[in-house]
């Protein structure tokens, strides 16, 4: 079974081994690309009309790379 999204109740069942995996999307990164684009548009410029802002697959054997940790902070 693949969850989608970082909200506590997955990242736990993953921990658990109640779910294999989890998509992931990076937060900072869609708004730091959607403040980007809103700035070109204001500038005149050429926006992409779709952006990828990227996701990652988080399983239990990566949930300690740092940069996993930093996506699945729950508040």
């Amino acid at each position: 079974m693949v969850g989608f999204d970082a909200e506590a109740a997955l990242v736990n069942a993953l921990k658990a081994g109640q779910i294999d995996s989890l998509v992931v999307q990076d937060p900072k990164k869609m708004g730091y690309e959607g403040v980007k684009a809103v700035v070109a548009a204001i500038k005149g410029q050429t926006v992409p009309k779709k952006i990828d802002t990227g996701v990652k697959l988080v399983t239990k054997e990566s949930m300690s790379d740092p940069e996993v940790q930093q996506l699945l902070r729950t508040q």
